[in-house]
């Protein structure tokens, strides 16, 4: 048994499907394999980390068999809940309670509270049987849609079907460097296709017809009057250049400009011996190589090594013009070093298919032919080097082939309707072959990502294989190919939509999964990389998002649709960590790690402007107000750029420094008022205007505000030094420029000095350091507090330079408060704009790393006048905030993924008596209102407060938290941006799970950007399931808010265990309590000087007397119960027969029988019993009467019969004897 649940396990686990196999391990590498793909364990595990039982093995269950003797602790034969969690966190690892509590449930079928080692593995027998049943019965198909016909107006079949994507202006600009730019899941773009006869259709992603141009008429030569007409044979697209090239059977290959809504002719190439019949284009965004294949069976290949600056052909070897003809023999004698060009004859016959493999750095031809069915032809080095060809021989040739970089390997099909695998490094024979075919294959492509080929025979089958069994996935037949009689002329595979197009004179369209059986545990998200920010553009109703990779997302809000995407950072990857609008919501303003600050349009992706970088520190903070950005970040300060035109000076200030540590968040109050938190708790309130910080306030030094501590920098120190060394000390340079503002004075140091009280200890110093009696490589600012000595001494401390005050200094150690910053930093700083300054509301919100969310008054006579804890579990921090217009509700989202929402329209506001003489406020809306009763958390995650109010120094703080209107989990990992749509009352929300999702003002589930579309306003286009993640590991409130009220079933079965643990717990306490009172009843004093006979004596006393009491145990004490048996069993009266015999054993004494009394029956129902009897006699003598009446009648017509039938006798033999 053991060994066959073993065997199942495995294969469950590591291999559910052939896909997923094929996925794990991939093709069997080759001898020429250049690349193979790993099919590690881990890359299987992670996989299949949907599910916990996924991840169980072989010796996960060893282990689990072994814990089940081990931690059945109480031996009742099984594990409780508990104990079975605790067993399996010690196997599995840091598993979540939730998914071990579903195993539990699943196992403990019988809801008895345990699970034995039988159970369990009865369970995982059963599981792994049917999924394996499951998944080969219900393996799905690659493409399970049916073929889409687009129609086509087309008297010529399609010649080429090609895509072509957008290219942003910022990927035109930085020299097509698209090769740093990160590749999308679905590049935007669009389709072109060109008939035989010249006509060229432009398509949307979806192949809804854009626009129609007809080549000829494009040309300026006047149309050939010869009578064979020109026919279009190949059709190839130059994305980075913009370019479309054209052959034909006129012998010449014409580019056509095709940017923006442009068709214009450029160029073409003439000169050509035989008419081109096929064409290829390559480019990494510098070098380019371009192929063509003419009907001779020659191959011209033409390779610039920067395209974008030098063109793709030598502009010196012909002249330039408009509509110029660059003739193919004057490039063939390039001598520029910046060009390449060759032809070699390879073929005798025409070429298939031609494409550039940058991998084997080769060219690949193929054709009918048996000689040379496909040659692999080297691009050299230079022109005079040689050309080294490579030749596959098959006999009846090759007609397509497709190369997969991944596994390094050809696959080709061909007149013989065999699919072939080549190892291009072995040209003698295939490594596998593939048959089902019955005509020629004219089409193949390769998908390695999903180990999967397709291929296309004459007659209109389309077949899938897999790439390592070589096994036959998919036949679609070609009566479902209902595309003319024609055969398929030409074919374009989208490997990140797994969409195959197929053309003769329609388009058919092939959707697939893409979502694979092997990558079904694979969430498909809205960014590559985890999210930073994400805002919510109210002029163009769109989603703009950024992540580490430095990729920035344009989103439709009513469809999810993703409109734009651009690189901010084309040259190299760099995370973007701030982002805002300008003050009309037209610009994106991003901030980078590097520090650098760019401004885009953000609806096509241009750069518009990059501000200077005045640091090259993080950048936390971006914010626009009065046509200035402020920025803040790692610096440590606040710094501003004006926005000023292009052809204007930029102008910038950087404020004085007042953080000694990193500045993590910064917001705004209308255009007055500025704040800024940090690492170290500090959070200050700047004056715009002035540029002045007027207010500090940090929760673990005071809950009052506090004097801005101004800290200087090592540069000014050394500026210090300088002067004072050469006598020409300016005290002004010390000093702060606005002292007649009241601010405090500012005491040089030997890198760093904050004056005022309540100032951080100083960072310790190395050892090096006080050997050399110099501060000067400590990297960090130091900061010295001022006791009640130091200011009596102050003008002595201040005569002594800061040298000589370094070299006097012991080296500090490291205090408690510098342990406490982690847990004290600050993560959101959020002003309430609707509310005005007054000493006791509060418009000031932060949240800190312990996960409460403090309410300030900035006033001067004001501090903090609540704070609540904001998270579930400890550990937790609220990572962002945000509010509506109103300031009615508070959305908060911690580092677990869980969203919040807060009713704190009366939370800190008009406190101590100052609301009474205020007028109601008036809300157009009220938006806590709307949000329904089952959203309200019950249950262990409820808040509980022990206390309303904490006194501290004499300032009251409220510690009653707002009401809390709703929470859920939608996101896995933390929340790092959160906002309110006002106009739709929705809820964006980004994480570090690379998501971006949309919610309602309820908590209902729209959608994930980036996965299936939908309609707001419409639920009906909503998509009907949960996300997979929230799904697995979503809590009983958060199933509850995402199915709108509905419980989830496995709660209920979890209550269902808690009754009966907690039934069964009682039944244990009520045996323990009988237990320990009859082990009190002996050592009573009163009842231990009493014999058991004096006991029983007295009890007999009392059965006698008849009294209710006993005076020894009064109303405690019972008789016990003796059963006498009987002296004789009774007689019984048996009867026997010849197959059966009743035989007693054991008899019970029992009373005689006392017989039934029958109840009276009333005279009325005697009276109509007695009418029924009577009635029924009387019915029953008529009946009997009329039987006999009926036989007297039938015996007298019958002999009355008799007696006239005689005379007639006699009369006929009368008159016949006569």
């Amino acid at each position: 048994m053991f060994i066959t649940i073993v065997c199942i396990s495995n294969f469950a686990s590591s291999s559910p499907t052939d896909g997923d196999k094929h996925k794990q391990n991939g093709p069997q590498p080759t001898a020429g394999s250049g690349c193979t793909k790993s099919g590690s364990p881990e890359e299987g595990e992670k996989r299949n980390q949907g599910r916990v039982e996924d991840q169980i093995n072989e010796e996960h269950l060893q282990r689990i068999e072994a814990m089940f003797h081990e931690a059945d602790t109480d031996g009742g034969g099984g594990l409780d809940m508990e104990e079975f969690r605790e067993a399996i966190k010690k196997i599995m690892g840091d598993i979540d309670d939730e998914d071990v509590d579903i195993i539990f449930m699943k196992v403990d079928t019988n809801c008895d509270g345990g699970v034995d080692w039988d159970e369990y593995l009865n369970y995982m027998l059963l599981e792994y049987r049917e999924k394996d049943s499951l998944q080969k019965q219900n393996r799905p198909l690659y493409f399970p849609k049916p073929l889409k016909i687009v129609p086509v107006a087309h008297c010529e079949p399609i010649v080429r079907l090609q895509f072509y994507p957008f290219q942003t202006p910022q990927a035109e600009k930085n020299g097509g460097q698209g090769r740093a730019v990160p590749k999308t899941r679905a590049q935007l773009g669009r389709y072109l296709s060109v008939s035989r006869d010249g006509i060229l259709n432009y398509w949307s992603e979806r192949f809804k017809l854009t626009r129609t141009v007809n080549l000829d008429q494009l040309k300026r030569a006047p149309p050939s009057t010869s009578i064979q007409q020109i026919w279009v044979t190949d059709m190839i697209c130059l994305s980075n250049l913009n370019l479309l090239a054209i052959a034909s059977t006129g012998r010449d290959v014409e580019f056509y400009d095709i940017s923006a809504s442009k068709c214009d002719i450029v160029f073409s190439l003439t000169g050509l011996e035989g008419y081109v019949v096929v064409m290829d284009y390559w480019s990494d965004g510098t070098k380019a190589v371009f192929s063509i294949g003419d009907i001779e069976g020659y191959v011209s290949v033409f390779i610039s090594s920067d395209v974008l600056q030098y063109g793709l052909f030598n502009s010196g070897a012909f002249k330039s013009g408009g509509n110029c003809r660059i003739p193919v023999p004057a490039l063939l004698k390039n001598t520029s070093k910046y060009f390449l060009c060759f032809k070699v004859a390879l073929h005798n016959n025409w070429c298939h298919q031609i494409r550039f493999l940058p991998e084997l750095n080769a060219v690949a031809t193929c054709c009918a032919s048996d000689q040379t069915s496909m040659v692999l032809t080297t691009v050299p080095h230079s022109q005079k080097a040689k050309i080294h060809n490579s030749f596959f021989q098959l006999r009846k040739g090759i007609l397509c082939f497709d190369y997969s970089p991944e596994f390094n390997i050809l696959v080709t099909g061909g007149f013989d309707r065999i699919v072939r695998i080549w190892n291009p490094y072995v040209n003698n024979c295939a490594t596998s072959q593939m048959k089902g075919h019955s005509t020629a294959i004219t089409h193949i492509v390769v998908n390695s990502s999903d180990n999967k080929i397709i291929s296309i025979s004459k007659d209109k089958n389309v077949r899938v294989w897999d790439l390592q069994d070589c096994a036959c996935l998919q036949n679609i037949h070609s009566r479902n190919v209902t595309m003319s009689r024609f055969p398929i002329s030409s074919v374009h595979y989208n490997r990140d939509t797994n969409t195959l197009v197929l053309a003769t004179f329609l388009i058919g369209v092939l959707h697939g999964v893409v979502d694979d059986v092997d990558t079904v545990h694979k969430l498909q998200t809205s960014h590559e990389q985890p999210l930073c920010t994400a805002l919510y553009n109210t002029n163009f109703k769109q989603v703009v998002s950024g992540c580490h990779n430095g990729v920035v997302s344009v989103w439709e809000i009513l469809t999810g649709e993703k409109i734009m995407q651009f690189q901010t950072s084309p040259e190299k990857a760099v995370e973007v960590t701030a982002m805002t609008f300008d003050g009309p919501k037209r610009r994106l303003i991003t901030g980078s790690k590097d520090g650098s600050l760019r401004l885009w349009n953000f609806n096509n992706g241009a750069l518009l402007a990059t501000l200077p970088i005045l640091n090259d520190n993080e950048v936390t903070g971006v914010i626009y107000i009065n046509q200035r950005i402020y920025v803040s970040g790692w610096s440590k300060r606040v710094m501003w750029y004006l926005d000023v035109k292009e052809d204007m000076e930029m102008e910038y200030s950087i404020w004085n420094q007042y953080h000694a540590e990193d500045i993590y968040s910064m917001h705004a109050h209308g255009n007055k008022m500025l704040v800024t938190a940090s690492y170290s708790g500090d959070i200050i309130v700047w004056n715009i205007d002035s540029g002045r910080a007027f207010c500090r306030f940090n929760a673990c030094e005071s809950s009052r505000p506090l004097l801005p501590n101004r800290v200087i920098d090592r540069s000014a120190f050394d500026r210090f030094e300088a002067s004072e060394s050469k006598g020409s000390f300016d005290e002004s340079e010390w000093t702060d420029s606005s002292e007649d503002r009241g601010e405090p004075t500012v005491s040089p140091s030997s890198q760093g000095v904050s004056v005022g009280p309540g100032a951080p200890q100083p960072h310790p110093r190395s050892p090096q350091e006080d050997k050399d009696g110099s501060c000067s490589s400590t990297p960090e600012m130091i900061q010295e507090e001022e006791s009640g000595a130091e200011k009596e001494n102050e003008k002595t401390h201040q005569k002594k330079s800061p040298k000589q005050r370094c070299k006097s200094g012991k080296p500090q150690p490291i205090s408690a408060k510098e342990l406490e910053k982690p847990r004290l930093a600050v993560e959101k700083a959020l002003f309430l704009g609707t509310r005005e300054r007054s000493p006791n509301t509060a418009i000031l919100l932060t949240s800190a790393a312990d996960g409460y969310v403090y309410a300030w008054s900035i006033h001067h006579l004001g501090g903090l006048l609540g704070k609540f804890r904001a998270v579930h579990s400890e550990g937790t921090a609220i990572s962002t905030m945000s509010t509506d217009l109103q300031d009615q509700m508070l959305l908060t989202g911690d580092s677990t993924g869980y969203i919040m929402l807060w009713d704190i329209e009366r939370y800190c506001f008009c406190m101590q008596g100052e609301r009474e003489g205020m007028a109601p406020l008036e809300k157009a809306i009220h938006l806590p209102s709307l949000i329904p009763r089952y959203c309200k958390v019950t249950g262990p995650r409820r808040m509980k407060v022990e206390k309303r109010t904490e006194v501290v120094d004499g300032w009251s703080i409220s510690l009653t938290p707002p009401p809390l209107l709703s929470s859920w989990r939608g996101h896995l990992k933390g929340i790092v941006s959160l906002e309110y749509v006002e106009r739709f009352r929705l809820i964006v929300t980004a994480s570090l799970d690379c998501n971006v999702r949309l919610w309602t003002i309820a908590g209902s589930y729209i959608g994930t950007f980036g996965q299936a579309q939908w309609r707001v306003g419409d639920p009906h286009a909503f998509p009907w399931e949960l996300p997979v993640d929230l799904r697995r590991v979503g809590s009983c409130q958060t199933l509850k808010v995402l199915n709108q009220g509905t419980q989830p079933h496995w709660n209920c079965a979890k209550r269902i265990l808690e009754t009966l643990t907690q039934q069964k717990l009682r039944h244990t306490a009520m045996a323990s309590t009988a237990s320990d009172l009859q082990e009190l009843v002996p050592a009573d004093p009163r009842i231990a000087q009493y014999s058991n006979d004096q006991i029983e004596e007295t009890w007999q006393h009392w059965q006698e007397k008849g009294k209710q009491t006993s005076s020894i145990l009064g109303l405690a004490y019972k008789q016990k119960l003796r059963h006498h048996l009987p002296s004789c069993p009774p007689d019984l009266q048996v009867s026997f027969s010849s197959r059966e015999q009743l035989r007693v054993y054991k008899s019970m004494p029992c009373t005689s029988l006392l017989p039934i009394i029958q109840p009276p029956v009333p005279e009325l129902l005697k009276e109509q019993q007695q009418k029924t009897q009577d009635g029924a006699d009387m019915l029953g003598k008529q009946k009997r009467n009329n039987k006999r009446g009926a036989h007297v009648r039938f015996s007298s017509a019958k002999g009355a019969r008799r007696k006239s039938i005689a005379p007639k006798q006699q009369t006929r033999g009368g008159s016949s004897i006569a």
